[in-house]
């Protein structure tokens, strides 16, 4: 806004002023100026009267003459917004009025433009240049949220329900969201690949099949509840396969073809669907041929086997190495694979024999070469490998044959990670965990005794194993046979004690040539407190007590797991390791025998310890309710228009479209 001179639009001066005789300009008049705006329809010729149709509003007082809102911090809050609810007709007339609040709202200046305007973000400025001031204003046309188009008239609101499933792309354009199309966005995208003709869906990528078909895209017809042999091209067909009839195709018409029913050189003919006579030749009867008349004047075992008659013809029994039922067969020895390490086995009548690799000997190569011919020395033993061996030598000999004299642990005759310490008798080795023995060469089996599971040490001491027993390796302040011990300092460090828990030492940084220190009398877990006449206590931190804060508390010490279970201590904390069948923090929950499929068909499952019952619904029995109490249909056990379809000690019951469930009982709409 510029109004230098404090005017009005009728030529008096603002706050009623007078005017310089001079140059007749206004003397210190200041207008207190607001805004009025009326918006009405399209005029080419502006009507300075009548109703503004489209609206009116006017601002408070905004400034005095001169001044500029564009770097007004809020800009938003001297706008002028004009609602309508009717659609936009895109041409307009705009009346835009500057008035002094003090001087009857006389008008300062009026400005009037009519055009064409669309909605839009975007801001149009349009400039005033009147004779008495000059203002510029901005104007813009937006929709309210969810209305699009050159009108504001084109609704579209975006939604992900029963009635649509679409977002607004800028122009009100509904766009589906993924698996929905249509107008309203409101029918599935079936699977790929699903049977328009057999198939549909509610919901994206199913594809639920109309009564009769079935598959993962419908389109496998159901065929006749009970066809055998027979196919469908439309539902409930039952269309027969070569050489069977019958109305659910279970009828053999080629029995002799199927079945070779006819034994010992028999004659069969079809004589009906699953009948047939067999024409035996001579020295044989019964129904199949299979009655031989004197079987064993033919002398029909082979390879030494003898025949016995029997009311069927007879039998062979075959010696060793054969088998059949005419010993023919030749028993593979070798089908077990005996052969170990490699050997390749050669099948022999009634045995076979192994081909070994080198090193390897006996009937199945089970048995290695002895490579040990003296080479050890000096009293080492020899240890036979495959294809090699190993000496172990006595203390004091090193080498591959134990050729070599050294003394002591120089020799290194502690195996498998075995720390060496030498003794008034000789050496002695600290075993790791896992291995035993006097030179830590014993591992697994049944002779390793491991002494360190579980850790008798205390205080974070590494346990080692000995050939009969366990050493710790106690850290600095313990001592004992488990490190439990804490070292009386006082008898080998010549400390001068202040109060027990702070000593001196003697240094040469300090005038008076010693230094006051820490005595850590309470360990890594405990914090000394002075007390009278030089004595101190121990605040001991959680899961630590004694005088020293030395011993870790038993949690396990109340016995805290139930049902049996193993307590194994921790620091503050302790673990139940619970039995078979328990479970929970404390080993208290039993487990529970019964989940959402141990009872079928809607029956009931009640937890009785180590086993459950089943209440099973009407109709059902068995164990897990799985057995059809009714298998004949009667009375029916389908509901809603269901097919019951006896199959053998239960039934099935094919559901109208619509509906599902063992007897057609759940809807499958959502909505009621």
């Amino acid at each position: 806004m510029q109004n230098i001179n404090g005017e009005l639009q009728n030529g008096n001066c603002c706050e009623g002023s007078s005017r310089n005789h001079q140059d007749r300009k206004c003397v210190r008049a200041q207008c207190d100026t607001f805004f009025k705006v009326c918006l009405k329809e399209y005029q080419s010729r502006v009507s300075p009267g009548g109703p503004c149709s489209f609206g009116a509003a006017f601002t408070p007082v905004i400034g005095g003459n001169t001044f500029n809102l564009r770097a007004s911090p809020h800009p938003e809050r001297r706008r002028i917004v004009l609602p309508f609810s009717f659609a936009w007709p895109r041409s307009y007339t705009l009346i835009v009025e500057a008035c002094d609040y003090n001087n009857n709202s006389n008008t300062i200046e009026k400005a009037v433009y009519s055009g064409m305007i669309n909605p839009s973000q975007q801001w149009q400025t349009l400039r005033h240049n009147g004779a008495v001031a000059h203002f510029e204003y901005q104007i813009r046309v937006t929709c309210d949220e969810y209305y699009f188009g050159f009108g504001c008239n084109k609704f579209c609101r975006p939604r992900d329900d029963f009635f649509g499933h679409y977002t607004c792309d800028l122009n009100g354009n509904k766009t589906c969201l993924e698996g929905w199309m249509g107008g309203d966005c409101n029918k599935a995208i079936c699977r790929q690949g699903c049977s328009p003709e057999h198939g549909s869906c509610k919901y994206p990528g199913e594809c639920r099949c109309q009564y009769g078909w079935k598959g993962q895209y419908c389109d496998k017809c159901t065929p006749h509840p009970g066809c055998v042999h027979g196919t469908c091209v439309e539902p409930w067909q039952c269309r027969c396969e070569t050489n069977w009839g019958g109305q659910l195709c279970d009828k053999d018409l080629n029995y002799c073809g199927t079945r070779l029913p006819c034994l010992n050189g028999g004659t069969c003919s079809n004589t009906g669907p699953d009948k047939y006579q067999c024409t035996c030749p001579d020295g044989y009867s019964g129904k199949n041929c299979e009655i031989a008349e004197h079987a064993c004047i033919s002398d029909p075992c082979y390879n030494r086997g003898s025949c016995s008659e029997t009311p069927m013809g007879f039998k062979c029994l075959c010696v060793s190495g054969w088998a059949g039922p005419t010993c023919t067969i030749d028993i593979d020895e070798c089908e077990a694979d005996p052969c170990a390490h490699g050997g390749t086995c050669q099948d022999m009548v009634d045995g076979f024999k192994c081909i070994c690799p080198q090193q390897w000997t006996g009937k199945t190569c089970q048995l290695d070469i002895d490579d040990c011919h003296g080479q050890c020395q000096n009293g080492g033993t020899c240890k036979d490998l495959v294809n090699s061996y190993r000496c172990a030598c006595a203390p004091g000999f090193v080498g591959q044959h134990c050729e070599r004299a050294v003394s002591g642990c120089a020799s290194k005759p502690c195996l498998n990670g075995g720390q060496c310490q030498e003794t008034l008798t000789g050496v002695q080795c600290l075993c790791p965990a896992g291995f035993s023995g006097n030179l830590c060469q014993v591992s697994g089996g049944l002779l390793d005794i491991d002494y360190c599971q579980p850790n008798p040490c205390g205080n974070g001491a590494p346990c080692f194993n000995l050939a009969a027993d366990y050493f710790c390796r106690c850290p600095e302040d313990y001592e004992g046979k488990n490190c439990s011990h804490l070292k009386d300092h006082c008898q080998t460090t010549p400390c001068q004690v202040i109060d027990s828990c702070t000593v001196t030492v003697a240094s040469n940084t300090t005038p008076e040539g010693i230094r006051f220190i820490f005595s850590n009398v309470c360990g890594p877990h405990g914090k000394c407190k002075s007390q009278a006449d030089g004595k101190f206590t121990c605040d001991c931190s959680e899961g630590f007590t004694g005088a020293y804060c030395h011993e870790n508390i038993n949690d396990c010490a109340s016995d805290p797991c139930k049902s049996g279970g193993t307590c194994i201590d921790g620091v503050n904390e302790y673990q139940c390791i619970c039995r078979e069948g328990w479970e929970g923090v404390l080993c208290e929950i039993r487990d529970s025998q019964c989940d959402e499929a141990t009872c079928n068909n809607g029956g009931t499952c009640y937890d009785e310890g180590d086993t459950f019952k089943c209440m099973c619904a009407p109709g059902w029995e068995g164990s897990t309710c799985n057995i059809a109490r009714n298998s004949s249909c009667s009375p029916p056990p389908c509901e809603n228009g269901g097919t019951c379809v006896v199959s053998g000690d239960s039934f099935t019951c094919v559901c109208k479209e619509g509906w599902e469930g063992s007897t057609c009982s759940q809807s499958e709409c959502p909505f009621t």
